[in-house]
């Protein structure tokens, strides 16, 4: 009965210390966009493209 006892202390304690640990990581950043969406055929192109390679469209460029 001590034996049950001493594990489920145990594994309690482990538990514990598993929760503190996962509170401290941290998540990783979101890395930066490479691509963006063209408004004329909506198809996927390279972040600094000035012309759409799908439809050829002239395409303006970001504001900052």
């Amino acid at each position: 009965m001590q034996n049950v006892i001493q594990f489920l202390i145990l594994a309690f304690v482990v538990f514990l210390f598993m929760k503190v640990i996962n509170k401290l990581k941290k998540p990783a950043p979101a890395a930066a966009p490479t691509t963006k969406v063209c408004p004329y055929c909506k198809s996927e192109i390279h972040i600094d493209a000035v012309k759409c390679p799908h439809c050829a469209s002239t395409l303006e460029k970001p504001e900052p």
